[in-house]
């Protein structure tokens, strides 16, 4: 059968809206995930299972800046909701890293005072690191604060709890290794060409005193090679990350 310009050109129209179809497809099934899910992190907040931190006066950013950076510029902000976790991304929190120092970004050792003034059976940290490090290496101290002065460290370590955000493009499905920590959302790309994801990360860490209030929240450096990233914490009840 001799193909015909005419009939050519049906077979392209015919592929094409085909394919535009399937888009149409899958960014509605996206987008009703998000709804669902977004209703489920509101219903937690409201039943009093998860609470996200106002880190306002402890950011160094604010996630107003990202839409004019053409690498953050795809990072979700404000309310989002990772693998059921209900988070506020208003910014982000930077700790000094050597990678970062000796190319002139040099950022603070330490955030002291963060309020939690409450009590809860987990913290739930949205972050990641600039930088890579070997594995299990510290990249920095998170420490509850008690109502009663008592106080307890837990350390981030790279690999285990968090990523490098700008992962190498072989590297596929990309995830930290700890049995408390996700992979929460891969989007955008380092690179122009689209073939280095950014990767953000999720742990739960536990409270080893819940029936206590936790004042505050102080980060401090492990002052290794990665900086540090802190873009959202979240209390709430254990077993809230699946």
């Amino acid at each position: 059968m001799t193909w015909t310009n005419t009939k050519k050109a049906g077979v392209f129209g015919t592929v094409v809206l085909l394919a535009l179809v399937a888009t149409t497809v899958i960014v509605f099934r996206h987008n009703i995930a998000n709804q669902i899910a977004r209703a489920g992190g509101r219903r937690a907040i409201a039943n009093h299972l998860a609470a996200p931190l106002d880190l306002t006066g402890n950011y160094i950013g604010s996630a107003s800046t990202f839409n004019r950076s053409r690498i953050w510029k795809a990072v979700p902000i404000g309310f989002q909701v990772f693998h059921h976790v209900p988070l506020q991304i208003d910014g982000y929190m930077l700790l000094w890293g050597e990678g970062n120092a000796q190319s002139g970004a040099v950022f603070p050792e330490q955030v002291l005072g963060i309020a939690v003034n409450q009590k809860f059976e987990t913290l739930y940290v949205y972050h990641c690191t600039f930088y890579g490090s070997p594995n299990n290496t510290p990249v920095y101290d998170l420490v509850f604060r008690y109502e009663d002065d008592d106080s307890v460290t837990n350390t981030i370590r790279y690999g285990v709890d968090t990523l490098d955000f700008n992962t190498p493009g072989s590297i596929k499905n990309a995830a930290p290794s700890g049995t408390n920590s996700k992979a929460a959302w891969v989007g955008g790309s380092f690179t122009p060409d689209g073939k280095r994801p950014l990767l953000f990360c999720l742990t739960a860490i536990e409270n080893p005193k819940p029936f206590l209030p936790v004042k505050s929240i102080d980060l401090f450096s492990c002052k290794k090679r990665s900086a540090g990233v802190i873009l959202a914490l979240t209390t709430g009840k254990s077993g809230l990350m699946k």
